[in-house]
């Protein structure tokens, strides 16, 4: 099969277009033949070497977080899924593997595809969607009448994320430019403030919950927003104790040196939210075949839409990359594979 594979790390062009053997599916598995691969800022964050702490790669290895394709082979336990089903997938995040024509991916993993969208739409979900469902459902437990402040609104999870706390009967407040005030308050945002005129500060009032997509300096300025006995979860900062221990196998040695790592590092926002009465922490967002098969029900009934900004020929990705990058997508950015 053809696949991409990250040979070092570094930017672009350590990105290699190769031959590969295809994936062979172990007892619990699937192979399933990639239609169209979802691109996100993680997937530059691990060919940049961000996370080679916590997962140190075996060079060369394919990258690749998402997709949306149809079953070729299953495991000898796999009684879940059948050999010609269309299915989405967020890879294990030890494993990667999506940017090929062809990943082997844990059968719990995977989910039926969304009768109502193509193979492109549908690679837009499994990252982006599970993201915005766990910080919204779980991490935030958004609540009817919450005052809710999404930042990045025009990002791929923040789009979800207005749709499914609009659903809760949030009242929401998001981030972004002039250009995308009018889709997101389609999408249910009550009021868009444009963070280059109008800076992220007090004079946004209170907020029960705060979803920082944004991260930087920004989560800082968050810090002085949140209500007493509120939530301030983000998705872009630096993780705190705990959020990914479990995202990867490591050795006790490894695991609390990282662990001492992010305690160090996050002491000063943990104080701060100690001292406002409120929680602060990361969300590191958990494959689950479960929220999968939520967000298609949701996207089916017509009760969520998918937002695309732009589609690649796998030949292309490198040019998908660098959409990435610019940090200027409105909606996600996928690579078609043949």
């Amino acid at each position: 099969m053809r696949a991409y594979e990250v040979t070092r790390f570094g930017g672009p062009e350590v990105l290699e277009l190769s031959e590969r053997a295809d994936p062979l599916a172990e007892a619990g598995d699937v192979i399933v033949d990639v239609r169209a691969a979802g691109l996100n800022p993680i997937d530059i964050l691990q060919r940049s070497g961000t996370f080679r702490f916590a997962n140190p790669p075996r060079f060369p290895f394919v990258p690749g977080n998402e997709f949306a394709g149809v079953v070729t082979a299953v495991g000898s336990r796999v009684e879940s899924v059948a050999i010609g089903d269309a299915v989405i997938g967020r890879t294990d995040k030890a494993r990667l593997g999506a940017l090929a024509e062809r990943v082997a991916i844990d059968a719990s993993l995977v989910a039926p595809m969304p009768r109502s969208v193509d193979f492109t739409s549908a690679a837009a979900i499994p990252l982006a969607g599970t993201t915005a469902l766990q910080g919204v459902r779980d991490a935030l437990s958004v609540r009817p009448g919450d005052r809710l402040l999404i930042t990045g609104g025009s990002g791929v999870v923040g789009m979800f994320a207005i749709q499914l706390a609009a659903r809760v009967g949030a009242r929401i407040v998001t981030t972004a430019s002039a250009v995308s005030a009018s889709l997101l308050r389609r999408l249910g945002a009550d009021e868009v403030v444009d963070y280059r005129s109008r800076p992220v500060d007090e004079s946004l009032g209170r907020f029960d919950k705060v979803f920082d997509l944004v991260g930087g300096a920004q989560t800082d300025a968050l810090m002085t927003l949140v209500s007493a006995g509120g939530r301030l979860v983000s998705v872009a900062s630096t993780p705190t104790p705990g959020s990914i221990r479990h995202d990867y196998v490591m050795s006790p040695l490894r695991a609390a040196t990282l662990e001492t790592a992010l305690w160090v590092a996050t002491s000063g926002k943990r104080r701060r939210a100690r001292k406002g009465g409120f929680t602060y922490r990361f969300l590191s967002m958990r494959p689950s075949s479960e929220d999968l098969k939520e967000l298609g029900a949701l996207i089916d009934s017509g009760d969520m839409e998918i937002m695309l900004d732009s589609t690649y020929d796998f030949e292309h990705a490198a040019d998908a990359f660098a959409r990435v990058e610019t940090r200027r997508a409105k909606g996600k950015v996928v690579v078609a594979v043949p």
